[in-house]
């Protein structure tokens, strides 16, 4: 008996060590109940003695052994199914792919993590059985100790309890064996785990370098287009536009005249009282001289004349004019813009004036789309309209009774065509100017004193209308020609020249011929059958040769 205690002490002692979570003080055994089932056991004292009857389930040694390899080879807790684990290259993986993986990779971890801890929760259950298996040997001992059990027993009992603590050893040990494992495993998650995590951040800050590139190089672009833009010249209004649009103009003026100007004889009545009348606007004292008003008075036919004159010198004087810098853009931006212009002549490397006039037609062209500016623009422009239409008014009363509609009708169709004309002009690099007046040169064969003669050459250079029919001459047209070939003398221009200027030098290319109403020194002969025929009458008709002109 005393042997007996001290191998069951060393055992316990042994199982102790190996899971402390075991209290040998509180001894445990097994017990089997009435109905063969087996279960801890308990103390079932007996009526007749104190003897306490402990019923150990008996097996066979074989079965006992076959249960014994089982639970020593096949664990408690079957171990997680893991999959070969092949570790791809992520050396081709790019940024998007490495975060999947870490994902992947991540969550595998949780779940050993998770299998882990069931583990850990396994082991603390058996080693709270070994703890009770103590507990019911301690309590077999003392049941020795007290009564005299036969030794048979407690040898049965004994062997039990050590088979079954062996199958709690292996069970652990299995365990810890799995908790290597599962460890091993989680360091190499962790490892790949770390080398994703330095590869994402190596992509990371190529990225980052790559993004700063790119921002470098769009900036570099950025600053090729502002080179390549303003290497090139910007986009220029051809001329034919302008002639066109000025060639408009005046048709549009012509137009408003035949319809708006119908009775001469209170024009003419208008006309005799203006040097008198205190109460005449100043606009027509300003454009009629006495010349036109004599002229009015012996031929009433050169009053629509006289009108368009008075429209297209006014248009040209407040919104056409050589010194108008933009209409509609007041005195203090003028002067500011003049100065940046006078400014950058003085500039190294020095600005020639192509670049200043490109310069210029780019600001006014931008400075056009600002909301204000177009605003202000379109209100002097109604000034204008409704200035003339006052003139107007004087001379044909009739027009006063039309009450706003009239003066609109006339800023529709004459101001702003004007206006357009105007800003066309000056977002052009080229400079145009508006001639109102003939130049006359003295030539090398004659000097001619009067600067207001018209000769036959001048047919082909100007538009010449017969001042008493309102017809257009023409080179076959019959005129009464004088030997310096004199034809008749000019009285207004009623469509001034139009010249777009040349840099290099102080003339310019004509783009309209200029329109002007002459008062011929003879009648306009009716064309004869023939007439290219008769030779002798070359100084009637102009002569074979071409007069030289001064």
């Amino acid at each position: 008996m005393p042997d007996t205690e001290i191998e069951l002490g060393q055992s316990l002692s042994k199982a102790k060590l190996e899971h402390p979570y075991v209290d040998s003080s509180e001894p445990e055994s097994f017990y089997r109940d009435a109905n063969g089932s087996k279960g801890m056991m308990q103390h079932r004292p007996s009526e007749s003695s104190s003897w306490v009857h402990v019923i150990v389930e008996e097996k066979d040694s074989s079965t006992r052994e076959s249960s014994k390899d089982e639970s020593a080879t096949k664990p408690l807790i079957p171990p997680r199914s893991q999959k070969p684990q092949t570790r791809r290259s992520t050396d081709d993986l790019d940024s998007k792919s490495l975060k999947h993986e870490h994902r992947n990779l991540k969550k595998e971890y949780d779940d050993i993590r998770q299998d882990l801890r069931t583990a850990w929760r396994e082991n603390r259950e058996q080693s709270l059985e070994l703890r009770d298996l103590k507990k019911q040997n301690a309590h077999l001992k003392e049941t020795i100790r007290t009564q005299a059990d036969p030794k048979s027993q407690i040898l049965n009992e004994r062997r039990k309890f050590y088979e079954h603590v062996d199958m709690l050893e292996d069970h652990i040990a299995h365990l810890k064996h799995q908790l290597e494992k599962t460890k091993l495993h989680m360091d190499q998650l962790t490892f790949q785990t770390r080398e994703a995590n330095e590869e994402k951040a190596a992509y990371e800050s190529k990225l980052q370098n790559l993004q700063k590139q790119n921002a470098r190089l769009n900036e570099d672009l950025t600053e090729c287009r502002d080179d390549i833009l303003r290497l090139q010249p910007p986009s220029q209004i051809p001329d034919s536009k302008i002639a066109e649009e000025y060639a408009g103009l005046h048709q549009q003026i012509a137009s408003w005249v035949d319809d708006e100007a119908d009775d001469s004889q209170i024009m003419e009545a208008r006309l005799e009282e203006l040097a008198n009348d205190k109460e005449a606007p100043d606009l027509l004292k300003a454009y009629l001289d006495p010349e036109l008003i004599r002229l009015a008075r012996k031929y009433s036919e050169a009053e629509p004349l006289i009108l368009r004159y008075i429209i297209q010198l006014h248009l040209h004087r407040v919104i056409l004019a050589d010194d108008t810098y933009l209409f509609g853009l007041d005195d203090h931006n003028i002067t500011l813009l003049r100065s940046i212009e006078h400014a950058m002549e003085a500039l190294e490397p020095k600005r020639d004036t192509l670049t200043i006039q490109r310069w210029r037609s780019e600001t006014l062209q931008a400075l056009a789309k600002i909301d204000g500016f177009q605003a202000e623009q379109q209100r002097q422009a109604t000034t204008v309209s409704k200035d003339l239409w006052a003139a107007l008014t004087y001379l044909l009363p009739e027009l006063a009774t039309d009450g706003d509609s009239g003066w609109k009708r006339l800023h529709d169709t004459v101001t702003t065509p004007a206006v357009q004309l105007a800003t066309n002009m000056r977002f052009s690099t080229s400079c145009y100017r508006i001639i109102t007046h003939l130049h006359r040169k003295s030539s090398s064969s004659s000097d001619h004193s009067n600067n207001n003669a018209i000769y036959h050459p001048d047919i082909q250079r100007y538009t010449i209308l017969d001042v008493a029919t309102q017809k257009v001459l023409r080179q076959d047209s019959v005129l009464k020609v004088a030997d310096d070939g004199r034809i008749g003398e000019l009285v207004m221009v009623v469509q001034p020249l139009l010249l777009r200027m040349q840099r290099d030098s102080h003339g310019g290319i004509a783009l309209c011929k200029p329109t002007v109403a002459v008062k011929l020194d003879e009648p306009m002969a009716k064309r004869a059958k023939g007439v290219r025929a008769l030779g002798a009458l070359s100084s009637w008709f102009g002569g074979d040769q071409e007069p030289v002109r001064s």
